[in-house]
């Protein structure tokens, strides 16, 4: 058996380097005024009109689908369980961020994430996991410190909010890596990714609320939001400036989840 995952996990991990190799190249994109590569703050979003389409979507299926549900888990679901199943789904996409920790040279932070991951193995049996501090780690990251800067042209993906052609990559590579994929199959990986979109949701409920009501433009500002967010993620910043950029993101676990989730 622990062969076979060996194996699955090879082929898995075959496949996504190479789709990394054929798209990684290709992330850089020019900004708007065709000047040369877009900047952290440069608006760089050619696909706007089709953007703000989409965006309209993840708002209506969160205001109609995962908000009420994120609301009700909120408010009827027991404390101490709340706040295990959110140590759980955090404990859950540890060895991920353990492999990508790996692959940008940060061995500390790989020794810390299997140290945690470990420790709440244990504590998890006595009905006690421990969130304590966490920097996830993803490959769009890990593209990032191998040298792909620029993350290319803004999407905003179906259900999946917002991203880069970058970023967007490293999801895709991200599937095919996890640990826990190749080890449980991509059934528990699909449940992590939905049990986390509704705790993420139910913890940042009145910010979304707040940001609605008080942006001009809302789709402007979330794409701002994700901006800051990812530069704070790939320099591992803790001065706070990655607010999580609140919209619909499945298993979007950022440097603020242990405050406030991103949604």
């Amino acid at each position: 058996m622990r062969y076979l995952s060996v194996r699955r996990f090879s082929r898995r991990a075959l496949r996504a380097f190479v789709l990394t190799a054929a798209l990684a190249g290709c992330a850089s994109a020019p900004n708007d005024d065709g000047s040369g590569l877009a900047g952290p703050n440069d608006v760089n979003d050619p696909l706007e009109t089709v953007n703000r389409l989409v965006f309209s979507v993840n708002v209506a299926v969160d205001t109609l689908v995962l908000q009420p549900v994120a609301v009700t888990y909120r408010d009827l679901m027991w404390p101490p369980i709340k706040n295990n199943i959110h140590n759980l789904l955090l404990n859950a996409r540890l060895p991920l961020t353990f492999l990508n920790a790996i692959l940008q040279g940060n061995f500390s932070h790989a020794e810390q994430t299997a140290s945690r991951f470990v420790s709440n193995m244990v504590l998890l049996w006595v009905g006690d996991v421990g969130p304590g501090e966490e920097q996830p780690e993803d490959f769009g990251q890990t593209l990032a410190r191998w040298g792909v800067e620029d993350g290319g042209p803004y999407i905003m993906l179906p259900l999946l909010g917002p991203s880069n052609l970058r970023d967007g990559a490293g999801r895709v590579v991200d599937f095919f890596i996890d640990p826990l994929g190749a080890v449980a199959g991509s059934t528990v990986t699909v449940g992590r990714a939905a049990g986390g979109a509704v705790d993420s949701r139910s913890r940042n409920v009145d910010e979304v609320r707040d940001l609605q009501a008080s942006s001009l433009d809302y789709y402007a500002t979330v794409r701002s939001l994700y901006r800051q967010q990812r530069q704070a993620m790939i320099e591992n910043s803790t001065d706070g400036s990655g607010q999580p950029a609140p919209t619909i993101s499945i298993d979007a676990f950022t440097s603020s989840d242990e405050e406030a989730a991103t949604n």
